[in-house]
Protein backbone atom coordinates (compact mmCIF):
# COMPACT_ATOMS: atom_id res chain seq x y z
CA UNK A 1 0.00 0.00 0.00
CA UNK A 2 0.95 3.42 -1.06
CA UNK A 3 0.69 6.75 1.69
CA UNK A 4 -2.54 7.70 -0.65
CA UNK A 5 -4.09 4.23 0.02
CA UNK A 6 -3.68 4.57 3.07
CA UNK A 7 -4.69 8.28 3.79
CA UNK A 8 -8.32 7.29 2.00
CA UNK A 9 -8.69 4.34 4.12
CA UNK A 10 -8.52 6.05 7.66
CA UNK A 11 -10.08 9.10 6.02
CA UNK A 12 -13.33 6.80 5.73
CA UNK A 13 -12.63 5.48 8.39
CA UNK A 14 -12.84 8.75 10.14
CA UNK A 15 -15.63 9.68 8.39
CA UNK A 16 -17.65 6.39 9.69
CA UNK A 17 -16.42 7.96 13.92
CA UNK A 18 -17.98 11.28 12.60
CA UNK A 19 -21.38 10.25 11.49
CA UNK A 20 -22.12 8.14 14.44
CA UNK A 21 -21.75 11.34 16.16
CA UNK A 22 -23.92 13.37 14.35
CA UNK A 23 -26.68 10.76 14.36
CA UNK A 24 -26.39 10.66 18.47
CA UNK A 25 -28.44 13.57 18.40
CA UNK A 26 -31.10 11.85 16.65
CA UNK A 27 -31.88 9.15 19.48
CA UNK A 28 -34.34 10.54 21.93
CA UNK A 29 -35.88 7.14 23.46
CA UNK A 30 -35.49 3.24 23.26
CA UNK A 31 -37.08 2.22 19.82
CA UNK A 32 -35.13 4.78 17.93
CA UNK A 33 -32.19 3.27 19.07
CA UNK A 34 -33.12 -0.22 18.59
CA UNK A 35 -35.31 0.36 15.48
CA UNK A 36 -35.39 4.25 13.92
CA UNK A 37 -38.68 4.84 15.38
CA UNK A 38 -40.28 2.36 12.62
CA UNK A 39 -39.94 4.42 9.88
CA UNK A 40 -37.25 3.26 6.85
CA UNK A 41 -38.89 2.62 3.57
CA UNK A 42 -38.33 -0.30 1.49
CA UNK A 43 -35.24 0.80 -0.85
CA UNK A 44 -33.38 1.94 2.37
CA UNK A 45 -34.58 -1.66 3.70
CA UNK A 46 -32.97 -3.63 1.04
CA UNK A 47 -30.15 -1.31 0.67
CA UNK A 48 -29.61 -1.76 4.62
CA UNK A 49 -29.89 -5.66 4.52
CA UNK A 50 -27.85 -6.13 1.40
CA UNK A 51 -25.27 -3.95 3.07
CA UNK A 52 -25.52 -6.12 6.57
CA UNK A 53 -25.34 -9.56 4.94
CA UNK A 54 -23.00 -8.61 1.74
CA UNK A 55 -19.34 -8.48 3.64
CA UNK A 56 -16.02 -9.91 4.24
CA UNK A 57 -17.54 -12.85 5.15
CA UNK A 58 -18.39 -13.23 1.85
CA UNK A 59 -15.49 -11.62 -0.17
CA UNK A 60 -13.01 -13.31 2.08
CA UNK A 61 -14.52 -16.32 3.21
CA UNK A 62 -16.51 -17.58 -0.36
CA UNK A 63 -13.00 -16.52 -1.78
CA UNK A 64 -11.11 -19.17 0.52
CA UNK A 65 -13.66 -21.47 0.41
CA UNK A 66 -13.78 -21.42 -3.49
CA UNK A 67 -10.20 -21.84 -3.71
CA UNK A 68 -10.28 -24.80 -2.02
CA UNK A 69 -13.33 -26.54 -2.99
CA UNK A 70 -14.99 -24.77 -6.18
CA UNK A 71 -17.46 -22.93 -6.85
CA UNK A 72 -20.31 -24.73 -4.64
CA UNK A 73 -19.93 -22.52 -1.28
CA UNK A 74 -22.32 -19.86 -3.56
CA UNK A 75 -25.07 -21.89 -2.77
CA UNK A 76 -25.05 -20.50 0.97
CA UNK A 77 -25.77 -17.18 0.04
CA UNK A 78 -28.29 -18.10 -2.93
CA UNK A 79 -30.16 -20.00 -0.64
CA UNK A 80 -30.10 -17.48 2.03
CA UNK A 81 -31.34 -14.78 -0.45
CA UNK A 82 -34.57 -17.36 -1.49
CA UNK A 83 -35.03 -17.56 2.11
CA UNK A 84 -35.03 -13.89 2.04
CA UNK A 85 -38.19 -14.11 -0.17
CA UNK A 86 -39.62 -17.13 1.40
CA UNK A 87 -39.99 -14.79 4.78
CA UNK A 88 -40.82 -12.02 3.51
CA UNK A 89 -43.97 -13.51 1.82
CA UNK A 90 -44.62 -15.83 4.94
CA UNK A 91 -43.02 -15.08 8.37
CA UNK A 92 -41.68 -11.43 8.70
CA UNK A 93 -44.99 -10.02 7.84
CA UNK A 94 -46.52 -11.30 11.38
CA UNK A 95 -43.76 -10.77 13.34
CA UNK A 96 -44.01 -6.89 12.34
CA UNK A 97 -47.64 -7.21 13.27
CA UNK A 98 -46.59 -8.05 16.87
CA UNK A 99 -44.45 -4.67 16.80
CA UNK A 100 -41.66 -6.96 18.78
CA UNK A 101 -37.82 -5.71 19.05
CA UNK A 102 -36.27 -9.19 19.41
CA UNK A 103 -37.28 -12.77 18.29
CA UNK A 104 -37.14 -13.54 22.55
CA UNK A 105 -39.49 -11.00 22.61
CA UNK A 106 -41.61 -12.79 20.57
CA UNK A 107 -40.93 -16.26 22.20
CA UNK A 108 -42.25 -14.77 25.55
CA UNK A 109 -45.79 -13.35 23.76
CA UNK A 110 -46.01 -17.80 22.32
CA UNK A 111 -44.30 -19.28 25.11
CA UNK A 112 -42.87 -17.90 28.53
CA UNK A 113 -40.68 -15.86 30.01
CA UNK A 114 -38.15 -18.36 30.66
CA UNK A 115 -37.98 -19.19 26.81
CA UNK A 116 -37.01 -15.60 26.18
CA UNK A 117 -34.45 -15.76 28.62
CA UNK A 118 -32.64 -18.54 27.34
CA UNK A 119 -32.89 -17.58 24.11
CA UNK A 120 -31.54 -14.04 25.09
CA UNK A 121 -29.07 -15.22 26.56
CA UNK A 122 -27.97 -18.01 23.49
CA UNK A 123 -27.84 -15.52 21.20
CA UNK A 124 -25.83 -12.96 22.81
CA UNK A 125 -23.00 -15.21 22.34
CA UNK A 126 -24.06 -17.12 18.98
CA UNK A 127 -24.08 -12.99 17.59
CA UNK A 128 -20.61 -12.54 19.49
CA UNK A 129 -19.32 -15.93 17.08
CA UNK A 130 -20.56 -14.09 14.34
CA UNK A 131 -19.17 -10.57 14.73
CA UNK A 132 -15.89 -12.84 15.74
CA UNK A 133 -15.95 -14.18 12.20
CA UNK A 134 -16.56 -10.71 10.35
CA UNK A 135 -13.61 -9.05 12.59
CA UNK A 136 -11.45 -11.23 12.20
CA UNK A 137 -12.00 -11.81 8.07
CA UNK A 138 -11.09 -7.37 8.45
CA UNK A 139 -7.82 -8.21 9.90
CA UNK A 140 -6.83 -10.93 7.49
CA UNK A 141 -7.02 -8.36 4.90
CA UNK A 142 -5.55 -6.12 6.21
CA UNK A 143 -2.66 -7.81 7.21
CA UNK A 144 -2.32 -9.25 3.85
CA UNK A 145 -2.43 -6.15 2.20
CA UNK A 146 -0.31 -3.98 4.30
CA UNK A 147 2.52 -7.20 4.73
CA UNK A 148 2.31 -6.96 8.10
CA UNK A 149 2.36 -10.32 10.42
CA UNK A 150 2.71 -11.76 13.58
CA UNK A 151 0.26 -11.02 17.05
CA UNK A 152 1.24 -7.60 17.42
CA UNK A 153 0.06 -7.06 13.41
CA UNK A 154 -3.13 -9.01 14.19
CA UNK A 155 -3.73 -7.33 17.84
CA UNK A 156 -3.52 -3.52 16.17
CA UNK A 157 -5.99 -4.26 13.73
CA UNK A 158 -8.55 -5.87 16.00
CA UNK A 159 -8.26 -2.98 18.08
CA UNK A 160 -8.37 -0.39 14.58
CA UNK A 161 -11.57 -2.03 13.43
CA UNK A 162 -13.26 -3.03 16.78
CA UNK A 163 -12.94 0.72 18.42
CA UNK A 164 -14.33 2.33 15.80
CA UNK A 165 -17.56 -0.21 15.13
CA UNK A 166 -17.82 0.18 18.54
CA UNK A 167 -18.04 3.93 18.96
CA UNK A 168 -19.73 4.45 15.68
CA UNK A 169 -22.55 2.13 16.78
CA UNK A 170 -23.10 3.02 20.44
CA UNK A 171 -23.39 6.27 19.33
CA UNK A 172 -25.97 6.66 16.53
CA UNK A 173 -27.86 3.25 17.34
CA UNK A 174 -29.96 1.64 14.61
CA UNK A 175 -30.16 5.39 12.98
CA UNK A 176 -26.65 4.81 12.32
CA UNK A 177 -26.58 1.60 10.92
CA UNK A 178 -29.80 2.05 8.43
CA UNK A 179 -29.18 5.21 6.80
CA UNK A 180 -25.27 4.88 6.55
CA UNK A 181 -25.65 1.26 5.18
CA UNK A 182 -27.00 2.45 1.85
CA UNK A 183 -23.67 4.43 1.41
CA UNK A 184 -21.79 1.47 2.36
CA UNK A 185 -23.40 -0.95 0.30
CA UNK A 186 -22.62 1.40 -2.69
CA UNK A 187 -19.41 1.38 -2.05
CA UNK A 188 -18.91 -2.19 -1.17
CA UNK A 189 -20.81 -2.53 -4.88
CA UNK A 190 -18.61 -0.73 -6.59
CA UNK A 191 -14.98 -2.45 -4.49
CA UNK A 192 -16.54 -6.02 -5.88
CA UNK A 193 -17.51 -4.37 -9.82
CA UNK A 194 -13.29 -3.27 -9.61
CA UNK A 195 -12.33 -6.71 -8.43
CA UNK A 196 -14.22 -9.25 -10.46
CA UNK A 197 -13.33 -7.42 -14.08
CA UNK A 198 -9.22 -7.14 -13.17
CA UNK A 199 -8.87 -10.66 -11.84
CA UNK A 200 -10.80 -12.20 -14.69
CA UNK A 201 -8.93 -10.39 -17.24
CA UNK A 202 -6.10 -12.13 -15.81
CA UNK A 203 -7.35 -15.76 -16.54
CA UNK A 204 -8.91 -15.09 -19.51
CA UNK A 205 -12.46 -14.55 -17.92
CA UNK A 206 -15.02 -17.71 -17.97
CA UNK A 207 -13.58 -19.86 -20.80
CA UNK A 208 -9.78 -19.20 -18.91
CA UNK A 209 -11.54 -20.86 -15.57
CA UNK A 210 -13.33 -23.26 -17.43
CA UNK A 211 -10.00 -24.19 -19.17
CA UNK A 212 -7.26 -23.99 -16.02
CA UNK A 213 -9.72 -25.14 -13.32
CA UNK A 214 -9.89 -28.87 -12.14
CA UNK A 215 -13.36 -30.90 -13.62
CA UNK A 216 -16.17 -30.16 -11.42
CA UNK A 217 -14.83 -26.64 -9.57
CA UNK A 218 -17.41 -24.58 -11.77
CA UNK A 219 -20.43 -27.31 -11.22
CA UNK A 220 -22.89 -25.79 -8.79
CA UNK A 221 -24.90 -28.98 -7.90
CA UNK A 222 -23.12 -31.81 -7.83
CA UNK A 223 -22.91 -35.48 -6.01
CA UNK A 224 -20.46 -35.73 -3.11
CA UNK A 225 -18.03 -33.47 -1.00
CA UNK A 226 -18.31 -31.15 1.24
CA UNK A 227 -20.99 -28.41 -0.87
CA UNK A 228 -22.69 -31.04 -2.91
CA UNK A 229 -25.85 -31.50 -2.82
CA UNK A 230 -26.81 -32.28 0.50
CA UNK A 231 -24.99 -29.13 1.54
CA UNK A 232 -27.42 -27.40 -0.24
CA UNK A 233 -30.36 -28.56 1.02
CA UNK A 234 -29.06 -28.39 4.84
CA UNK A 235 -28.00 -24.36 3.83
CA UNK A 236 -31.61 -23.60 2.74
CA UNK A 237 -33.00 -25.34 5.74
CA UNK A 238 -31.01 -22.76 7.80
CA UNK A 239 -31.31 -20.05 5.26
CA UNK A 240 -35.50 -19.66 6.00
CA UNK A 241 -34.45 -19.82 9.92
CA UNK A 242 -31.39 -17.38 9.31
CA UNK A 243 -34.45 -15.43 7.56
CA UNK A 244 -37.07 -16.16 9.99
CA UNK A 245 -35.06 -15.35 13.38
CA UNK A 246 -31.69 -13.64 12.79
CA UNK A 247 -31.76 -10.43 15.38
CA UNK A 248 -29.37 -8.73 13.19
CA UNK A 249 -31.95 -8.96 10.24
CA UNK A 250 -34.89 -8.72 12.17
CA UNK A 251 -34.42 -6.08 13.87
CA UNK A 252 -33.59 -3.94 10.34
CA UNK A 253 -36.73 -5.50 9.05
CA UNK A 254 -38.47 -4.36 12.11
CA UNK A 255 -37.58 -0.75 11.59
CA UNK A 256 -39.63 -1.00 8.47
CA UNK A 257 -42.70 2.09 8.33
CA UNK A 258 -45.18 -0.96 7.41
CA UNK A 259 -45.79 -4.37 7.12
CA UNK A 260 -46.14 -4.18 3.05
CA UNK A 261 -42.67 -2.37 3.56
CA UNK A 262 -41.41 -5.73 5.40
CA UNK A 263 -42.40 -7.80 2.74
CA UNK A 264 -40.92 -6.03 -0.55
CA UNK A 265 -38.12 -4.52 1.39
CA UNK A 266 -36.83 -8.62 2.26
CA UNK A 267 -37.75 -9.53 -1.50
CA UNK A 268 -36.36 -6.30 -3.07
CA UNK A 269 -32.78 -7.35 -1.10
CA UNK A 270 -32.83 -10.97 -1.99
CA UNK A 271 -33.69 -10.24 -5.53
CA UNK A 272 -30.52 -7.60 -5.25
CA UNK A 273 -28.21 -9.82 -3.28
CA UNK A 274 -28.55 -12.79 -5.56
CA UNK A 275 -26.44 -11.65 -8.60
CA UNK A 276 -23.80 -10.19 -5.88
CA UNK A 277 -23.16 -13.20 -4.45
CA UNK A 278 -22.06 -14.95 -7.68
CA UNK A 279 -19.38 -12.41 -7.95
CA UNK A 280 -17.93 -12.93 -4.33
CA UNK A 281 -16.88 -16.38 -5.34
CA UNK A 282 -15.24 -15.63 -8.21
CA UNK A 283 -12.02 -14.25 -7.04
CA UNK A 284 -11.25 -17.33 -5.32
CA UNK A 285 -11.69 -19.37 -8.22
CA UNK A 286 -9.03 -16.91 -10.17
CA UNK A 287 -6.93 -17.10 -7.25
CA UNK A 288 -6.67 -20.61 -7.42
CA UNK A 289 -5.03 -20.07 -11.14
CA UNK A 290 -2.97 -17.29 -10.30
CA UNK A 291 -1.95 -18.15 -6.87
CA UNK A 292 -1.84 -22.02 -6.35
CA UNK A 293 -0.93 -23.48 -3.18
CA UNK A 294 -1.81 -20.82 -0.66
CA UNK A 295 -1.22 -22.35 2.58
CA UNK A 296 -4.83 -20.40 4.27
CA UNK A 297 -7.29 -20.22 1.35
CA UNK A 298 -8.67 -17.40 3.96
CA UNK A 299 -5.01 -15.49 2.18
CA UNK A 300 -6.92 -15.99 -1.74
CA UNK A 301 -8.63 -12.53 -1.65
CA UNK A 302 -5.77 -10.81 0.33
CA UNK A 303 -3.14 -11.90 -1.77
CA UNK A 304 -5.84 -10.90 -5.25
CA UNK A 305 -5.58 -7.59 -4.15
CA UNK A 306 -1.81 -7.12 -2.90
CA UNK A 307 -0.82 -8.40 -6.29
CA UNK A 308 -3.47 -6.98 -8.94
CA UNK A 309 -5.18 -3.96 -7.55
CA UNK A 310 -2.95 -0.74 -8.51
CA UNK A 311 -2.42 2.10 -5.65
CA UNK A 312 -5.13 4.85 -5.45
CA UNK A 313 -7.53 1.83 -7.05
CA UNK A 314 -6.10 -0.25 -3.81
CA UNK A 315 -7.33 2.30 -0.92
CA UNK A 316 -10.75 2.56 -2.76
CA UNK A 317 -11.19 -1.14 -2.89
CA UNK A 318 -10.16 -1.35 0.60
CA UNK A 319 -12.62 1.45 1.22
CA UNK A 320 -15.28 -0.84 -0.32
CA UNK A 321 -14.27 -3.92 1.68
CA UNK A 322 -14.02 -2.40 4.83
CA UNK A 323 -17.72 -0.63 4.11
CA UNK A 324 -18.93 -4.15 4.08
CA UNK A 325 -17.50 -5.36 7.29
CA UNK A 326 -18.46 -1.95 9.67
CA UNK A 327 -21.77 -2.36 8.43
CA UNK A 328 -22.09 -5.83 9.22
CA UNK A 329 -20.29 -4.91 13.31
CA UNK A 330 -22.10 -2.17 13.94
CA UNK A 331 -25.29 -3.98 13.00
CA UNK A 332 -24.80 -6.97 14.38
CA UNK A 333 -23.22 -4.99 17.71
CA UNK A 334 -26.87 -3.09 17.64
CA UNK A 335 -28.87 -6.24 17.39
CA UNK A 336 -26.74 -7.89 20.11
CA UNK A 337 -27.19 -5.46 22.59
CA UNK A 338 -31.02 -4.63 22.07
CA UNK A 339 -31.78 -8.43 22.74
CA UNK A 340 -30.38 -8.53 25.73
CA UNK A 341 -31.35 -5.42 27.22
CA UNK A 342 -35.21 -6.21 25.55
CA UNK A 343 -34.69 -9.79 27.03
CA UNK A 344 -32.74 -9.89 29.60
CA UNK A 345 -32.26 -6.68 31.16
CA UNK A 346 -35.97 -5.35 31.04
CA UNK A 347 -37.04 -9.03 31.39
CA UNK A 348 -35.14 -10.11 34.99
CA UNK A 349 -33.32 -7.45 35.72
CA UNK A 350 -34.89 -4.10 35.58
CA UNK A 351 -38.69 -4.06 34.32
CA UNK A 352 -39.47 -0.58 35.23
CA UNK A 353 -35.84 1.01 34.25
CA UNK A 354 -36.65 4.55 32.44
CA UNK A 355 -36.15 5.12 28.83
CA UNK A 356 -32.47 7.06 29.98
CA UNK A 357 -31.43 3.87 31.55
CA UNK A 358 -32.40 2.28 28.81
CA UNK A 359 -30.46 4.02 25.84
CA UNK A 360 -27.48 4.01 28.43
CA UNK A 361 -27.33 0.13 28.89
CA UNK A 362 -27.89 -0.17 25.51
CA UNK A 363 -24.18 1.58 24.92
CA UNK A 364 -22.66 -0.48 27.54
CA UNK A 365 -23.93 -3.70 26.07
CA UNK A 366 -22.57 -2.32 22.74
CA UNK A 367 -18.96 -2.46 24.42
CA UNK A 368 -19.39 -5.69 26.17
CA UNK A 369 -20.48 -7.36 22.97
CA UNK A 370 -17.27 -6.18 21.61
CA UNK A 371 -15.13 -7.52 23.95
CA UNK A 372 -17.15 -11.17 22.99
CA UNK A 373 -16.33 -10.28 19.43
CA UNK A 374 -12.44 -9.82 19.93
CA UNK A 375 -12.74 -12.71 21.83
CA UNK A 376 -13.91 -15.17 18.85
CA UNK A 377 -12.10 -13.58 16.56
CA UNK A 378 -9.29 -14.99 18.46
CA UNK A 379 -11.08 -18.38 18.30
CA UNK A 380 -11.37 -18.79 14.63
CA UNK A 381 -8.00 -19.74 13.00
CA UNK A 382 -8.65 -22.89 16.23
CA UNK A 383 -12.09 -23.76 14.64
CA UNK A 384 -10.48 -23.64 10.58
CA UNK A 385 -11.33 -21.51 7.81
CA UNK A 386 -13.80 -18.72 8.50
CA UNK A 387 -16.62 -20.18 6.72
CA UNK A 388 -15.97 -23.62 8.60
CA UNK A 389 -15.81 -21.46 12.35
CA UNK A 390 -19.65 -19.75 10.98
CA UNK A 391 -21.18 -23.35 9.57
CA UNK A 392 -20.20 -25.04 13.25
CA UNK A 393 -22.09 -22.41 15.52
CA UNK A 394 -25.12 -22.18 12.94
CA UNK A 395 -25.39 -26.14 12.62
CA UNK A 396 -25.47 -26.19 16.25
CA UNK A 397 -28.11 -23.71 17.50
CA UNK A 398 -29.58 -22.28 15.01
CA UNK A 399 -32.38 -24.96 13.52
CA UNK A 400 -33.77 -25.60 17.07
CA UNK A 401 -34.88 -22.15 17.15
CA UNK A 402 -36.46 -22.33 14.02
CA UNK A 403 -37.98 -25.21 15.16
CA UNK A 404 -39.86 -24.19 18.35
CA UNK A 405 -40.02 -20.05 17.16
CA UNK A 406 -41.54 -20.34 13.47
CA UNK A 407 -42.51 -24.14 12.60
CA UNK A 408 -44.65 -24.72 15.96
CA UNK A 409 -44.65 -21.48 17.44
CA UNK A 410 -46.83 -20.15 14.19
CA UNK A 411 -48.22 -23.68 12.95
CA UNK A 412 -48.98 -25.62 15.69
CA UNK A 413 -51.33 -24.00 18.85
CA UNK A 414 -50.12 -26.74 21.54
CA UNK A 415 -46.89 -26.32 21.39
CA UNK A 416 -46.25 -24.88 25.24
CA UNK A 417 -43.01 -23.19 26.97
CA UNK A 418 -42.17 -26.67 28.31
CA UNK A 419 -41.75 -27.83 24.94
CA UNK A 420 -40.24 -24.88 23.31
CA UNK A 421 -37.67 -25.08 26.14
CA UNK A 422 -36.68 -28.88 26.02
CA UNK A 423 -36.63 -29.09 22.39
CA UNK A 424 -34.42 -25.90 22.32
CA UNK A 425 -32.08 -27.53 24.51
CA UNK A 426 -32.13 -31.01 22.74
CA UNK A 427 -31.79 -29.69 19.35
CA UNK A 428 -28.53 -27.76 20.44
CA UNK A 429 -27.11 -31.03 22.58
CA UNK A 430 -27.97 -33.16 19.91
CA UNK A 431 -25.85 -30.63 17.80
CA UNK A 432 -22.84 -30.16 19.67
CA UNK A 433 -22.37 -34.32 20.26
CA UNK A 434 -22.63 -34.76 16.50
CA UNK A 435 -20.36 -32.33 15.29
CA UNK A 436 -17.65 -33.70 18.24
CA UNK A 437 -18.63 -37.06 16.50
CA UNK A 438 -17.03 -35.22 13.19
CA UNK A 439 -13.41 -35.01 15.06
CA UNK A 440 -13.99 -38.32 17.07
CA UNK A 441 -15.42 -41.29 17.29
CA UNK A 442 -18.50 -40.81 20.44
CA UNK A 443 -19.75 -44.69 21.23
CA UNK A 444 -18.84 -46.16 17.67
CA UNK A 445 -20.64 -43.31 15.60
CA UNK A 446 -18.22 -41.20 13.46
CA UNK A 447 -19.62 -38.60 10.96
CA UNK A 448 -17.16 -38.28 7.96
CA UNK A 449 -15.69 -35.00 7.71
CA UNK A 450 -16.86 -33.62 4.36
CA UNK A 451 -20.72 -34.02 5.47
CA UNK A 452 -20.29 -33.07 8.88
CA UNK A 453 -22.10 -29.64 8.56
CA UNK A 454 -25.05 -31.04 6.74
CA UNK A 455 -25.42 -34.12 9.11
CA UNK A 456 -25.47 -31.89 12.37
CA UNK A 457 -27.80 -29.34 11.09
CA UNK A 458 -30.23 -32.30 9.90
CA UNK A 459 -29.49 -34.25 13.60
CA UNK A 460 -30.03 -30.53 15.53
CA UNK A 461 -33.35 -30.08 13.86
CA UNK A 462 -34.62 -33.38 14.13
CA UNK A 463 -34.06 -33.32 17.73
CA UNK A 464 -36.15 -30.53 17.85
CA UNK A 465 -38.62 -31.62 16.04
CA UNK A 466 -39.00 -34.50 17.99
CA UNK A 467 -38.93 -33.16 21.24
CA UNK A 468 -41.01 -30.54 21.35
CA UNK A 469 -44.43 -32.08 20.59
CA UNK A 470 -43.20 -34.80 22.89
CA UNK A 471 -42.98 -33.03 25.90
CA UNK A 472 -45.79 -30.95 24.76
CA UNK A 473 -48.18 -33.30 24.66
CA UNK A 474 -46.83 -34.44 28.19
CA UNK A 475 -47.74 -31.56 29.73
CA UNK A 476 -50.00 -28.85 29.98
CA UNK A 477 -52.41 -26.99 27.63
CA UNK A 478 -50.26 -23.67 26.56
CA UNK A 479 -52.11 -19.81 28.12
CA UNK A 480 -54.85 -19.57 25.21
CA UNK A 481 -54.38 -15.82 24.98
CA UNK A 482 -51.01 -15.91 24.08
CA UNK A 483 -51.35 -18.14 21.33
CA UNK A 484 -54.69 -16.22 20.52
CA UNK A 485 -52.31 -13.12 20.21
CA UNK A 486 -49.84 -14.57 17.50
CA UNK A 487 -52.93 -16.25 15.38
CA UNK A 488 -54.53 -13.12 15.20
CA UNK A 489 -50.99 -11.80 13.69
CA UNK A 490 -51.54 -13.77 10.47
CA UNK A 491 -54.37 -11.44 9.60
CA UNK A 492 -54.64 -7.98 8.78
CA UNK A 493 -54.48 -5.58 11.64
CA UNK A 494 -55.73 -2.08 12.52
CA UNK A 495 -52.39 -0.69 11.86
CA UNK A 496 -52.89 -1.87 7.59
CA UNK A 497 -55.01 1.07 6.88
CA UNK A 498 -54.83 1.16 3.02
CA UNK A 499 -53.41 -0.34 0.32
CA UNK A 500 -50.07 0.86 0.56
CA UNK A 501 -49.65 -0.76 4.06
CA UNK A 502 -52.26 -3.97 3.96
CA UNK A 503 -50.70 -7.25 3.10
CA UNK A 504 -52.52 -10.27 2.48
CA UNK A 505 -50.26 -13.40 3.34
CA UNK A 506 -52.56 -15.32 1.39
CA UNK A 507 -53.33 -13.17 -2.31
CA UNK A 508 -56.87 -12.21 -2.60
CA UNK A 509 -55.99 -10.92 -6.64
CA UNK A 510 -55.91 -12.76 -9.81
CA UNK A 511 -52.39 -11.24 -10.28
CA UNK A 512 -51.26 -12.39 -6.82
CA UNK A 513 -52.56 -15.88 -7.01
CA UNK A 514 -50.36 -15.77 -10.46
CA UNK A 515 -47.57 -14.85 -8.89
CA UNK A 516 -47.23 -17.02 -5.90
CA UNK A 517 -48.44 -19.94 -8.30
CA UNK A 518 -44.65 -18.74 -10.38
CA UNK A 519 -43.35 -19.03 -7.29
CA UNK A 520 -44.04 -22.27 -6.12
CA UNK A 521 -43.55 -23.51 -9.70
CA UNK A 522 -39.49 -21.89 -9.33
CA UNK A 523 -39.52 -23.63 -5.91
CA UNK A 524 -40.49 -27.22 -7.33
CA UNK A 525 -38.09 -26.51 -10.23
CA UNK A 526 -34.63 -26.17 -7.99
CA UNK A 527 -35.99 -28.83 -5.73
CA UNK A 528 -35.89 -31.29 -9.05
CA UNK A 529 -32.39 -29.67 -9.40
CA UNK A 530 -30.96 -31.15 -6.01
CA UNK A 531 -32.89 -34.73 -6.57
CA UNK A 532 -31.12 -34.73 -10.42
CA UNK A 533 -27.67 -33.68 -8.30
CA UNK A 534 -28.16 -36.28 -5.82
CA UNK A 535 -28.24 -38.42 -8.80
CA UNK A 536 -25.08 -37.07 -10.47
CA UNK A 537 -26.99 -35.83 -13.68
CA UNK A 538 -25.19 -33.32 -15.64
CA UNK A 539 -28.46 -31.08 -16.12
CA UNK A 540 -28.45 -30.51 -12.16
CA UNK A 541 -27.18 -27.32 -12.34
CA UNK A 542 -28.64 -25.53 -14.82
CA UNK A 543 -32.05 -26.63 -13.24
CA UNK A 544 -31.60 -26.19 -10.07
CA UNK A 545 -30.28 -22.13 -11.19
CA UNK A 546 -33.51 -22.27 -13.71
CA UNK A 547 -35.76 -22.87 -10.37
CA UNK A 548 -34.37 -20.40 -8.43
CA UNK A 549 -34.23 -17.61 -11.03
CA UNK A 550 -38.26 -18.16 -11.59
CA UNK A 551 -38.35 -18.50 -7.99
CA UNK A 552 -37.59 -15.11 -7.47
CA UNK A 553 -39.50 -13.51 -10.34
CA UNK A 554 -42.30 -15.26 -8.74
CA UNK A 555 -41.66 -13.63 -5.46
CA UNK A 556 -40.80 -10.33 -6.87
CA UNK A 557 -44.27 -10.20 -8.66
CA UNK A 558 -46.12 -11.18 -5.65
CA UNK A 559 -44.39 -8.36 -3.16
CA UNK A 560 -46.27 -5.87 -5.72
CA UNK A 561 -50.22 -7.62 -6.51
CA UNK A 562 -52.59 -8.13 -3.38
Amino acid sequence: MTLADYVIVFVFLGMIFLLGSWFYKWIGNPDDFMVTGRSITPFILAATLAATNINLYNFVGYAGTSYAHGIGIVWQEWTGMMSLVFSGLFVLPILRRLRIRTVPEYLEHRYSRGVRALIGIMWVFRLGAWLGVVLYLAVKVAMNVTGTEGATAFASWIAVFSIIAIIYTAMGGMWAVALTNVLQFVLMLAALLIIVPVVMSKVGWTAGLLAHLQPGSMDFVVQTGPYNWLFIVAIFLLGIQWASTDQGLLQTAFSAKNIRTVSRGLILAGVIMAPIAYLTVIPGLAARILHPGLANPDDAMGTLLVNHIPPIVLGLVLVGLLSSQVSTISANLNATSTLFVNDVFRTILKRDASDKAVVFTLRLLIGIAGIIMIIFAYMVPKIGTAVEAYLTVISILDMPLFIVAIFYGLLWKRANWQGAFLGYLAGAGFGIYTQVASKVPLFGWHVAGDSAFAVTALVSSSAALIVTPLVSMLTAKPNPEKVARVWAARKNTAEEVDKASTYHLIPISLPGKTALGIWFAGLLIFAVGLYLGSQGSDAASATAITGMIIYFGGGLMRAYTD
